[in-house]
């Protein structure tokens, strides 16, 4: 995917990818979950001169720490119980050459942050069971959508990788403060949705004023996702506001639910308005909004008229 926006921030994006991508040193993008800091990092390693050698992505939140260092590092035949014939290459030594994206590094383990350290100080690695060391020419690109100078401070996070990972830092902005990006993405999507389902799709305007209301807090991927939404449930490829009511709903913050959930604080009609807005309008819906409440159907029928 392109990085979409022609919104400020956006601008001031591109131009620092553009600057950065012909430089070897190490960059931290940090932003909210959902933001694209993939993608970013994958831009950045198509404008070097890396291009033409591996990008290796690793989520450092969702490999085990068992696991971690044969991943990151490789090992040899025999290294451990297990282990491969003929041993494993690592992502450290699938990079060589290219780019290494750290995604949520402020996840990585305590140890295992001394290891990469070493490794970044050293520019070798030496494989699990290995007598040899391999030299390593890579470049580092992490991620974290939390203040890693907060972990710092915290002790979740050494100081010494910290500014090893923080040559240049990078912050990539919320979907909220670049609205004006909402129109061009939801087109990049539709096409992309096209392509897949040979159809062609449509937003009214109605339901463009909402996506343009709303807060987005899973940005792009949270978009993305409601568009997906759209697509599957749309008649005639057109993707309504009426269609949305019941995914608006369910997207509501938790202050929000809660007002909808405590009938106290609403009258007894708008709960149930609320409600088959959750659920949908059809007989489906009504049915179970009538289970929620622990009424009849017949008794929901009967308030909704009053």
């Amino acid at each position: 995917m392109a990085i979409i926006g022609n919104s400020p921030a956006m601008q001031r994006l591109r131009k620092q990818i553009e600057k950065i991508a012909k430089t070897n040193a190490a960059i931290l993008l940090q932003g909210e979950s959902g933001t694209g800091k993939e993608l970013v990092a994958m831009a950045i390693h198509k404008l070097s001169e890396r291009s033409s050698k591996e990008f290796v992505a690793i989520n450092c939140g969702a490999i085990p720490e068992s696991l971690m260092e044969s991943l990151l590092f490789g090992y040899e035949e025999g290294a451990f119980s297990g282990a491969k014939k003929n041993g494993q290459q690592g992502l450290l030594e699938t990079a060589n050459g290219g780019t290494l994206f750290l995604d949520e590094a402020g996840e990585m383990p305590y140890l295992m942050q001394a290891k990469i350290l070493r490794t970044l100080q050293n520019n070798k690695i030496r494989r699990l069971g290995a007598s040899k060391s391999i030299q390593l020419d890579v470049r580092i690109i992490s991620a974290s959508n939390k203040n890693l100078r907060k972990q710092v401070e915290l002790g979740n996070f050494r100081k010494d990788l910290f500014y090893r990972l923080d040559v240049i830092p990078i912050f990539i902005p919320p979907l909220r403060e670049r609205m004006e990006d909402v129109p061009l993405l939801i087109d990049f999507f539709l096409k992309d949705f096209e392509n897949q389902y040979h159809t062609k799709f449509s937003v009214t305007n109605g339901l463009l004023k909402k996506f343009m209301e709303y807060h987005w807090p899973g940005n792009i991927r949270e978009l993305r996702n409601f568009i997906e939404y759209g697509v599957c449930f749309c008649e005639d490829g057109m993707l309504s506001a009426e269609l949305y009511e019941p995914r608006f709903a369910l997207a509501l913050n938790p202050t929000e639910q809660e007002i909808i959930l405590k009938p106290k604080q609403k009258t007894k009609k708008e709960h149930i308005q609320k409600l088959l807005g959750i659920h949908g309008a059809s007989t489906k819906g009504k049915i179970k909004t009538a289970q929620e409440l622990g009424i009849s159907l017949a008794t929901l029928y009967r308030h909704l008229k009053n």
